[in-house]
């Protein structure tokens, strides 16, 4: 057996601990190949960074980084040092995990460690903060002028509306042990409550609807799930972490198919995280042990990768959250304290 396969083992044995501290996210081993992605020449002899390697035809293309302040750009060690030792100089946004995209072109980001939620115009370019009284803020959603937080280590989700101010609160009385990811869907919100291995559906006033899942590998059954997200059609699709695959539902919870399994290879879940889909049906799944973006067809077959481990354009440390709006693709880049954000490419370049 060689390291890296003694290593994967060891990492997959502390996997279901990791899943139960959601909120942080601690570092992790890295094994398998991860997706460099080629720099070429843009307009005006810029580099660019896309993947695949040519000659492919490029497909997805690096753009930028969203930060609060340009501190992400330290190294690892000195950030790992002022964590450490408690000294200033403290990065803005600490451990960027959900994202929701909002009405006027307002990108939501969660910060699970700085009770945050980063406000980037991605139309004008502004930048503004919401602060919010939760312990580990996770997942967002955004629907009809306000804003569902889900607190993890709080075990609640909180209403706010477009000022940031809070409309209520739901928690023991729902059940939740460890509500994560988030999404909504129509008039309703579908609520991952990763302890209790189930869904839950809330109405936009916080009633509890139903749920649906419990413990187990069966279809339908859930082992630690994360995130969620929905299609153009309703459908949901729930990172089921712990049964390394993502699980395809009706928006009532009914079962329809999965993909996914554990392994070393390219399109294998190892820890499969943030999880979106794009208007053509493609399904992007973060892979959290490699750190790389994975994309799927409708039918569950692997398509393409990007992204590696690293701290440069391109490159992730602890990648959590995805969101995608048209072409555009937002990745939570936690531990570089960073969005990342990368075009979807449809046509020849």
């Amino acid at each position: 057996m060689t390291f890296w396969m003694r290593r994967a083992l060891l990492v997959r044995a502390a996997a279901a601990a990791a899943v139960v501290a959601i909120a942080a996210g601690a570092p992790r081993a890295q094994t398998g190949t991860a997706a460099r992605g080629a720099r070429t020449r843009g307009a005006a002899g810029s580099v660019e960074r896309v993947w695949p390697d040519p000659p492919a035809q490029a497909r997805i293309r690096f753009v930028t980084s969203l930060a609060p302040q340009s501190s992400v750009k330290r190294s690892f060690l000195r950030r790992l040092w002022t964590a450490v030792s408690g000294g200033g100089d403290t990065p803005a946004m600490a451990q960027p995990y959900g994202m929701a995209m909002g009405p006027l072109g307002r990108l939501y980001v969660t910060d699970a460690a700085g009770h945050t939620v980063h406000v980037y115009d991605v139309r004008a370019g502004g930048y503004s903060k919401l602060n919010v009284d939760g312990e580990s803020l996770i997942g967002i959603a955004a629907l009809g002028g306000r804003l569902f937080v889900t607190d993890s280590v709080g075990g609640r989700v909180i209403c706010l509306n477009s000022a940031g101010r809070k409309q209520w609160v739901v928690g023991a009385e729902a059940g939740f042990q460890r509500p994560t990811g988030i999404v909504a869907a129509d008039d309703r919100l579908h609520v991952v409550d990763t302890l209790a291995h189930r869904i839950v559906t809330l109405s936009p006033e916080g009633r509890v609807i139903g749920s649906f899942g419990s413990r187990g590998n069966e279809p339908g059954q859930f082992n630690y799930p994360t995130n969620i997200a929905r299609d153009r059609s309703g459908r949901l699709y729930v990172t089921d972490t712990m049964n390394f695959r993502v699980q395809i539902l009706t928006s009532e919870g009914r079962y329809i198919s999965d993909f996914g399994h554990v392994g070393d290879g390219s399109g294998d879940l190892n820890r499969p995280k943030g999880v979106a889909v794009d208007g053509e049906g493609h399904v992007y799944v973060v892979e959290g042990l490699h750190d790389v973006v994975q994309i799927f067809d409708t039918e569950g077959r692997f398509l393409l990768s990007f992204g590696e481990p690293g701290h440069g354009d391109g490159e992730f440390w602890l990648a959590t959250g995805i969101a995608i709006v048209g072409d555009r693709i937002y990745v939570a880049d936690s531990s570089n304290g960073r969005v990342e954000v990368f075009d979807y490419l449809r046509e020849e370049r």
